[in-house]
């Protein structure tokens, strides 16, 4: 693929905007890291902070991006394409920022049993967004996106399997109120869902991977 030839400026720019978004992974990774170590301090305020100002970073690079891609007279099914990718990701990064939103509103009370397991899910799901990073980084450099798309894959497969034995803890294994079940449910389902986004993104992309082939 030689969209780049065109503008080495929109280049530098879907790479910022796919950086920010991975940096915004790994500081989500650290808020919840530092919530179940301190609860809501300082630190924890600063991180989720940090991610909305990428978020926000991310909202103006989306929109010079999709005009930089009219202007450049990019083909219309590529331009298509590639604003998919790229609204796609912003969903992700928007995910982000809102489950932080969210834990420093409703503050769940963490049983202790349940905090490792679920920092091993976040960590998997980090690991999965970074792989359909990669994989989309590929795509634009017109490098093989496939062991990335297939990783991705894997890797949403293993998370699902990790939810699964979390919800089984908090409705079989502890005596919890009903309500602080469905709290911490809802709570695990949305550190899931990233990795059903990242999937979803990743199934986008090899349909992209083969039809621009052609």
């Amino acid at each position: 693929m030689e969209l780049f030839k065109k503008t080495k400026l929109l280049e530098h720019k879907i790479t910022t905007f796919l950086s920010n978004i991975d940096k915004s992974g790994y500081l989500f990774q650290l808020a919840f890291k530092n919530y179940f170590k301190n609860n809501i301090s300082p630190e924890f305020l600063d991180l989720r902070l940090e991610v909305s100002h990428l978020e926000a970073a991310n909202d103006a690079l989306r929109r010079d991006i999709e005009n930089q891609l009219y202007a450049q007279m990019i083909m219309p099914d590529m331009r298509s394409d590639i604003l998919k990718l790229v609204e796609g990701c912003d969903k992700i990064i928007n995910k982000y920022e809102t489950d932080l939103i969210l834990l420093s509103i409703e503050k769940p009370k963490i049983p202790k049993q349940l905090k490792a397991k679920i920092m091993d899910m976040i960590e998997t799901n980090i690991r999965c967004v970074t792989l359909l990073l990669g994989g989309i980084q590929a795509f634009f450099d017109g490098k093989s996106s496939a062991d990335f798309i297939q990783e991705v894959s894997v890797l949403e497969h293993q998370i699902d399997i990790q939810a699964m034995e979390l919800k089984q803890m908090v409705f079989q294994d502890m005596k919890l109120p009903l309500a602080r079940q469905l709290q911490l449910k809802e709570f695990i389902y949305g550190i899931e869902k990233i990795s059903d986004m990242s999937e979803d993104m990743a199934d986008s992309l090899s349909v992209f991977v083969v039809k621009h082939a052609v």
